[in-house]
């Protein structure tokens, strides 16, 4: 349960609206309405042959896909999908697309020449929204969590579900998942180890909750959850290193009286989308303490939806509801710093490979919270090993790596770090 000592001290960590309209410190790039009179959901990214970036817009009303060419200063819209529900929510995974609605099937898009997508297939029933983690789509609804294996993408494969109410939206991050439970049950935290047969670990709430989605810092130490229909619709932040005492440290509100949307991190940056306030950028190397760092809430911004930081050039793309899509720049970043809080322990974890699906390389990082023995391997399909990447003692702390497959078929791999005892992994795909 939450720990109530914290509810005092959690006054002193907001970030109070009043703070954050001192300084803006980003730009608007270019806006494109690529199908006016129609309204839009959520955005994605995607980076096509010869490194060109493109925004995946997803519409809302005349349901389907908008494939965007971001890579200049002026959003060209080039490609279209429509699909007979409401597009709801949108990621990619290797070069296809997958794209939820509330009342039909989620679409499945072949996005490799981004200019001429082609539908290849439905799966699953309705889904509000989805997450593709290590080569699996969690969809979430009103059946909770369906969870489906992409070994074969245009064939998504059931696998197991979690169902204890509607799910609104859930991160997974190694083997634990955090769900949003919208209506009031609060965050359950869930083992997902065995996809067939998640098992909750323990349910935590705060009062007055309408749990909308979750972002996590680097570490996974601290969860940013957004509250979108609950009596204070802002972002707070848990310390969740131990599930079973799960503690309220912070909150950041941009605006009492708006409400916070989708969010997403990248690096020791956190990017929020809020309705009728834009998108806002808080430095979070101190997770307890974040920092706003930019926000733009300007001419043609109306309600935010999602703001997507992930495309290499470090353009943000921006869904808004009723004006289409807005492409932002950060004008200055922080300069690289020790972490606020020194005393953050570091943790035993394998994190997500980078890119994932990848093509032929890719780059693994993993954490030791003390020097050990180590071992780093990717085996195949069958458990056969077919690389070792690195071996031998290593201090504590974070450590980076690269996996070089140009002399391996396409398909599935599983990465395993061993150390004293323990293992960690996950699964890595190689599309050639």
């Amino acid at each position: 349960m939450i720990s109530r000592s914290l509810f005092v001290a959690v006054l002193f960590t907001s970030v109070a609206a009043t703070a954050l309209a001192q300084s803006d410190n980003m730009t608007l790039v270019g806006q494109l309405d690529p199908r006016p009179g129609d309204s839009y959901s959520d955005v994605w990214t995607y980076v096509g042959p010869g490194g060109t970036e493109y925004a995946l817009l997803a519409s809302w009303i005349n349901g389907g896909l908008n494939v965007i060419d971001v890579t200049d200063d002026v959003p060209v819209a080039v490609g279209f999908v429509p699909m007979s529900g409401d597009g709801s929510d949108v990621e990619a995974y290797g070069h296809y697309t997958y794209l939820t609605s509330n009342s039909d099937p989620t679409l499945i898009i072949d996005i490799e020449d981004p200019e001429n997508p082609v539908s290849v297939g439905t799966f699953g029933g309705g889904f509000h929204t989805l997450s593709i983690v290590d080569g699996y789509l969690y969809g979430n609804g009103g059946g909770g969590v369906e969870i489906f294996d992409l070994a074969d993408p245009e064939n998504p494969t059931f696998v197991g579900n979690y169902s204890p109410h509607y799910v609104h939206d859930v991160l997974v991050r190694n083997d634990t998942m955090y769900t949003a439970g919208i209506f009031g049950e609060g965050i359950d935290i869930v083992n997902v180890s065995d996809k067939a047969n998640p098992t909750m670990i323990t349910r935590f709430n705060y009062p007055g909750s309408g749990v909308h989605n979750f972002c996590t810092d680097p570490s996974g130490a601290y969860l940013y959850a957004g509250d979108e229909i609950g009596s204070g619709q802002w972002t707070r932040i848990f310390d969740v290193r131990d599930p079973q005492n799960v503690e309220l440290v912070g909150e950041i509100i941009v605006d009492s009286g708006s409400t916070v949307h989708n969010c997403h991190t990248k690096d020791n940056l956190l990017y929020l989308a809020h309705y009728g306030r834009g998108v806002w950028v808080f430095d979070i190397a101190d997770p307890v303490n974040p920092t706003q760092l930019a926000y733009y809430d300007g001419p043609g911004q109306g309600s935010t939806w999602t703001a997507n930081p992930h495309l290499p050039s470090g353009k943000i793309v921006a869904s808004d509801i009723g004006n289409g899509l807005l492409v932002l720049r950060i004008d200055s970043l922080p300069t690289a710093a020790e972490p606020a809080n020194p005393e953050l322990p570091v943790l035993f974890a394998l994190e997500a490979a980078y890119p994932n699906p990848f093509n032929p390389s890719t780059t693994l990082r993993f954490s030791l919270d003390s020097s050990a023995d180590i071992r780093l391997s990717v085996l195949d399909a069958v458990g056969r090993e077919v690389a070792l990447i690195a071996e031998g003692s290593f201090s504590a702390g974070q450590h980076e790596t690269s996996f070089d497959a140009k002399d391996l078929p396409s398909g599935l791999y599983l990465v395993r770090l061993e150390a004293e005892g323990r293992t960690a992994s996950q699964r890595i795909t190689l599309l050639k």
